[in-house]
């Protein structure tokens, strides 16, 4: 697992491709349903951003099922959709998942109509009221001179309010889409110092195309950590310099290091404040601001220490929320198998083959997790409440039984167990004289061949 190998059934070049037509344009088709949709006039507008890119028909994509995932509470989407140039798809040539597909859109309308779609406005409340609670207990244990256990709270804190940013972003909390983006841009901007918006643009190329080797942004992250053993030669930056020696310890360094301290202080001080100001999104850098000048004044005047001490101090804050965030998120599927960047598989697959559910409906580790644990469930609808997925697991089990899916429920101490030891295996593999000579040789190739390209 993790290794660069697939046990899906993939598709490459499609029959039917498109063609130039009149106009600076070429088309972007996208298929969903059973129409051709062109979307080359839309796509730098897309709220989503490059995902969209993702998709297309002439890669052998059927965007169907993401468009539907997607979109499932927005009005906006299906007009904007319905008024892009569209052709009958024509005749397709059957696939064989064809039937498997279709049995799940009855599935997903079964549960729809069973209500797992409608929002829980008790639970939103109750989560609401849980982080407000933990940030208060954390500012009354500073008073009282508790300031490392204080801090860690606040730490805590900052990752729950991932959590409920998360879903936010999803639109999948109140019913409101309105509602939930305000809601995100709160949490995320006070409680995670970040942008909600710089988040989703991330994060939906991952729900996209989950473990896809140069479009699943969660493991093309060389080279900083490398998830899979091609990492090196395969993902985006495949040609930049590295260091052996921390690819070897990696597994050691991924928690408190990577995640706690080099992606947060990337994404505080540069990759997120950058976002908000390129698209002067006032509201989300407000709420950043905020977090950084009310939670360490707080800490200064409760702790009755400087305004530099305290700024350490959110800083110790901030490292805590990276290593609970990113250590959890890690979980649900860095370890699993990789699809290759030419290769397609639907949608389902992409969530079965290429994610765990970690013990879904064990409350310690729904709670813990934020029912990121029902990672499968989720990345199959995300716009659905997740307190509402661990249930579904349930039911999707004995779907994947009848279509003889691959669904993996792991214990969370097994999954800490496969997502450290794939690291360590990946690490060992790179340092190994067969992966030393496979690198240099496929960055030589690679050399060669961006030379060759230049020279024509």
């Amino acid at each position: 697992m993790g290794r660069g190998g697939s046990n899906t059934t993939a598709t490459s070049a499609p029959a039917i491709t498109a063609t130039k037509q009149d106009g600076p344009k070429e088309p972007l088709w996208l298929k969903i349903g059973d129409t051709l949709y062109d979307a080359s006039a839309f796509a730098k507008k897309h709220p989503g951003g490059n995902v969209i890119m993702y998709a297309l028909h002439k890669e052998g994509a059927d965007a169907t099922d993401v468009f539907n995932e997607f979109h499932y509470r927005s009005k906006k989407a299906q007009m904007v959709l319905r008024s892009l140039p569209h052709k009958p798809a024509g005749e397709m040539k059957p696939k064989p998942d064809d039937p498997m597909l279709a049995d799940f859109r009855v599935f997903r309308k079964q549960l729809v109509d069973d209500g797992f779609f409608e929002p829980r406005p008790l639970h939103v409340a109750y989560r609401f009221v849980e982080v407000a609670v933990m940030f208060v207990c954390a500012m009354w244990l500073i008073s009282q001179g508790w300031m490392v256990l204080g801090l860690t709270i606040i730490g805590l804190f900052g990752g729950r309010c991932g959590w409920i940013q998360h879903e936010g972003g999803h639109k999948s909390l109140t019913g409101s889409m309105w509602t939930d983006m305000r809601i995100q841009a709160f949490f995320i901007g006070f409680g995670l110092s970040s942008s909600g918006a710089m988040w989703n643009a991330m994060h939906e190329k991952h729900h996209a195309t989950p473990q896809k080797i140069k479009h699943d942004l969660d493991i093309d992250t060389t080279p900083l950590v490398a998830f899979f053993n091609e990492a090196l030669t395969k993902n985006r930056n495949a040609g930049a310099p590295y260091s052996a020696l921390w690819m070897k310890f990696q597994a050691f360094t991924f928690i408190p290091i990577t995640s706690g301290v080099i992606v947060m202080l990337f994404w505080l001080f540069y990759l997120h404040p950058r976002k908000v100001i390129r698209s002067a999104n006032y509201e989300e850098g407000v709420w950043m601001l905020s977090s950084h000048i009310i939670t360490t004044a707080l800490i200064s005047h409760l702790g009755d220490m400087s305004v530099g001490a305290a700024y350490l101090a959110f800083w110790y804050t901030r490292w805590i929320a990276g290593m609970y965030l990113f250590g959890n998120f890690s979980l649900s599927h860095t370890h699993c198998d990789t699809v290759e960047h030419d290769e397609h598989v639907n949608w389902v697959e992409y969530a079965v083959h290429h994610t765990v559910d970690i013990v879904p409906g064990n409350t310690m580790v729904d709670w813990w997790m934020g029912y990121l644990n029902c990672q499968v469930i989720h990345h199959l609808f995300p716009s659905m409440p997740q307190c509402n997925q661990p249930e579904v697991s349930k039911r999707f089990e004995v779907f994947c039984k009848k279509w003889d899916l691959r669904y993996q429920n792991v214990s969370y101490f097994e999954a800490w167990r496969l997502m450290l030891q794939n690291l360590q295996d990946v690490g060992h593999h790179i340092n190994s004289p067969e992966g030393k000579v496979e690198i240099a040789e496929k960055r030589t190739k690679m050399k060669v061949e961006k030379a060759l390209k230049k020279s024509r």
